[in-house]
């Protein structure tokens, strides 16, 4: 695929929406989720995007996609919703509040625009003023100082005039108020700064399936579905409902990265305990069969070791054999008087 290629696919993006306090990720989603919600077949205008889709389209990485995702959630413009099995995370943009909240910006800025106006006409009226008032008060302080010359003092010293008394108060009450807390020089209190915000969680660019702290990868999603799928099978119509995929797959992970087990063993394991008299109806989720794992293996691996023992053999059918056998060896015996 040739460059020109790659730049035929752009995508549409509303400045608008920036001014709305959604920043220029939030501002992005927004647009996008506008785009696909004409096109979706779900007639309540939900759609279906992952994280991969989203970072395909807009270029957001998965941190840069979750705080677009709380900014339009937290303004109301975007409602999420998880469905299916396994969940997949489905959005729809609330149109309602969008058009809401652009009247009430176009409206703002109207009525910002007709503020700066009027602060321009009377700045305007006002420069007027002050300059008619300042050749006045000049040509009446030259006059003063024309009149009022310089006797002396009693003591013989030189009186001081009109303009520099003048200039002497008016340069102290300029320093008192240049040392109160508006100086440029005064330290700014940041007691008032808006903390920052905590760090998002992790990135996990290998998970298929999410939910808070629980997650997982494709592998991890793909067992738990097995499991539940085994379980569901040999339960029929007395089956729970259908767990939270997430944790399960986050409980396999967790026994891959922190016990050290595999998927294939975990496949064995779980299946040989779904087929036991006594473990299959204590063995029922990930969570079990990481708890009694130890057990289960040890086990597993005495009842392989017996000669000839079958591993899913009936105990009770067992017993009946070994009986039978002892009720015909009775009857083949033959007394002697």
């Amino acid at each position: 695929m040739s460059i020109i290629d790659l730049m035929a696919r752009p995508i549409a993006f509303n400045r608008a929406f920036v001014d709305l306090g959604l920043g220029m990720c939030g501002a992005m989603m927004l647009s996008q989720s506008l785009y696909w919600r004409t096109r979706t077949r779900n007639p309540d205008g939900w759609f279906y995007k992952s994280q991969a889709e989203w970072q395909d389209e807009t270029g957001m990485t998965r941190r840069e996609q979750e705080t677009a995702r709380r900014r339009l959630t937290k303004a109301g413009f975007l409602q999420e919703d998880r469905k299916g099995v396994p969940a997949r995370l489905y959005f729809r943009v609330d149109i309602e509040a969008v058009e809401a909240a652009l009247e009430a910006l176009s409206s703002s800025l109207a009525e910002s625009a007709n503020q700066e106006c009027t602060a321009n006409k009377n700045n305007s009226l006002a420069e007027s003023a002050n300059q008619e008032c300042t050749n006045g008060a000049t040509s009446m302080a030259e006059t003063a100082i024309q009149e009022c010359t310089n006797p002396p003092d009693s003591d013989g010293g030189k009186r001081q005039s009109i303009t520099e008394i003048t200039t002497e108060t008016t340069a102290e009450i300029t320093a008192e108020r240049s040392s109160g807390p508006d100086r440029p020089d005064t330290p700014l209190d940041t007691s008032s700064e808006t903390e920052p915000e905590p760090n998002p969680e992790p990135s996990r660019p290998d998970a298929a399936i999410e939910n808070g702290r629980f997650w997982g990868t494709q592998d991890d999603l793909d067992l738990a579905v097995w499991m539940w799928d085994r379980l569901a099978e040999q339960l029929g119509p007395d089956k729970p409902r259908a767990p939270n995929f997430s944790r399960w797959a986050n409980t396999i992970r967790l026994m891959r990265e922190q016990d050290g087990r595999e998927h294939r063993h975990i496949r064995i394991l779980y299946d040989w305990a779904r087929q036991h008299e006594f473990w299959a109806a204590n063995i029922q989720s990930p969570d079990k069969l990481r708890e009694k794992w130890s057990r289960l293996a040890l086990q597993r691996k005495t009842e392989m070791r017996k000669p000839g023992a079958e591993p899913d053999l009936d105990r009770a059918a067992e017993l009946r054999r070994i009986h039978e056998q002892r009720m015909s060896s009775q009857q083949g015996v033959t007394y002697e008087h």
